[in-house]
């Protein structure tokens, strides 16, 4: 009888799904990347602080995208999985706030993208389970 720590068939296929998701959302960090530097270095008329603040929070957003996509990928530990799920509700909040504008940012689409991205994100990181190599669950049974 396998343990409640083991990696079912499932939770493998979650993990794929995950690692899918998280590979998108790095790409769309790139792309959405491109027009935020290029508008921060070629709006040299505008205070410096409001350009900075952007960038660096997409910066870390970025980041933090590809820091979870590499411990999903690597490792399949609990704290990638709590990572992504915090981050597709964050993702679900942008997707909504994206269609309230009313295409102000980057139109329906755009919006729509964001909303189903982070439920396909926010489930499979729901169904995906840790491996059992993961030190907090060896510690626990």
């Amino acid at each position: 009888m396998p343990s409640s720590h083991d990696v079912t068939g499932r939770a493998r296929s979650a993990w794929g799904v995950l690692l899918s998701v998280l590979a998108v959302e790095a790409f769309g960090g790139i792309a959405a990347l491109v027009p935020i530097t290029t508008d921060f270095l070629g709006a040299s008329d505008e205070p410096l602080g409001p350009r900075l603040s952007i960038l660096l929070a997409a910066l870390i957003s970025w980041a933090w995208v590809l820091i979870t996509l590499w411990g999903a990928a690597r490792t399949r530990a609990s704290w990638a999985r709590g990572s992504a799920l915090t981050m597709h509700v964050l993702i679900f909040a942008a997707g909504t706030g994206v269609l309230q504008m009313g295409g102000a940012i980057g139109g329906p689409m755009l919006g729509w993208g964001l909303v189903v991205l982070a439920l396909v994100g926010f489930f499979a990181a729901l169904l995906a389970r840790p491996e059992a190599t993961d030190p907090e669950l060896s510690a626990a049974g």
